[in-house]
């Protein structure tokens, strides 16, 4: 007897001792709990086995393309360039021909969002003048991707957008104030903040105009709310710890006392804030 044959077989009796009232119903659920009738998942595994053939698939392709030709910066662009093409071209195929297919077409629209990302920094190690402003490049991809987010009404395009706004402003910064108080000190951490309380304003107003001219837009606050809350919470985290300093001019460990106050009573009110929120 098979494994299902025989739990179909259990639960029977189950539901015969419950009939006989030899069972209460909390025993009858907790034992029929114990014996599962559903079958095999095959569409679960089908999707494993989709996904890890697409990864076999595209190192596949990129071996043979190593192997047949000659690798160039020029060559990778056109690539990235196909790709972005048939990225957005399949997504509004999709939309035209299979509406019940929206996700998958918003999925591919954010694969050509990240490969915009990715041809735009391959442009710009093939015209580099030596400058090493790569923040500069992620600011283009940020004013294409928010267009492309309202202009395909797509969230998860604009999710990407908040994520390359946080990669910018944190390079640009870091670029202006030098890189070392960035990358590993955390300069300046009252910008963060500062940022934040500028894109949940523009969230709160968002929200209000999804009731008029946004309409088309609804729920597009949420993203950009959830952006600023991300930017307060990381900015009053680091200042709570150690104020706002500058490693180029003094150290955390010299921020007064009344300043760490300061922020960890902002910290304080910002979460319970949220909870009852």
């Amino acid at each position: 007897m098979n494994p299902q044959s025989r739990n179909r077989r259990v639960r029977r009796e189950l539901d015969e001792l419950l009939r006989e009232g030899l069972i209460d119903e909390a025993t009858h659920a907790r034992l029929r709990q114990r014996y599962p009738t559903q079958g095999w998942d095959w569409r679960s595994l089908g999707r494993w086995f989709l996904l890890f053939g697409a990864i076999g698939v595209m190192a596949g392709l990129g071996i043979l393309g190593r192997t047949l030709f000659d690798f160039t910066l020029t060559k990778l662009a056109v690539v990235q360039a196909i790709g972005l093409l048939a990225s957005f071209g399949g997504a509004r195929w999709l939309k035209h021909n299979w509406p019940t297919f929206n996700l998958t077409a918003s999925s591919l629209e954010l694969l050509g969002g990240l490969g915009l990302i990715g041809l735009t920094f391959n442009l710009g190690a093939i015209f580099s003048t030596g400058s090493g402003n790569w923040p500069a490049l992620l600011l283009i991809d940020l004013i294409l991707l928010l267009g492309l987010s309202y202009a395909l009404r797509n969230h998860l395009l604009l999710v990407l957008s908040a994520i390359v706004f946080f990669c910018w402003f944190g390079g640009f910064t870091g670029y202006a104030s030098g890189w070392g108080a960035y990358w590993f000190g955390m300069g300046y951490p009252l910008r963060f903040l500062l940022a934040a309380v500028a894109i949940i304003a523009i969230a709160v107003i968002h929200q209000q105009s999804e009731r008029g001219p946004l309409a088309p837009y609804r729920g597009f606050f949420k993203v950009w709310l959830s952006g600023g809350l991300f930017f307060a919470e990381m900015a009053l985290w680091l200042l709570s710890l150690f104020g706002n300093f500058n490693l180029e001019n003094h150290g955390w460990h010299l921020a007064a006392d009344s300043e760490l106050w300061l922020f960890n009573g902002l910290w304080a009110v910002l979460n319970p804030s949220l909870i009852h929120i």
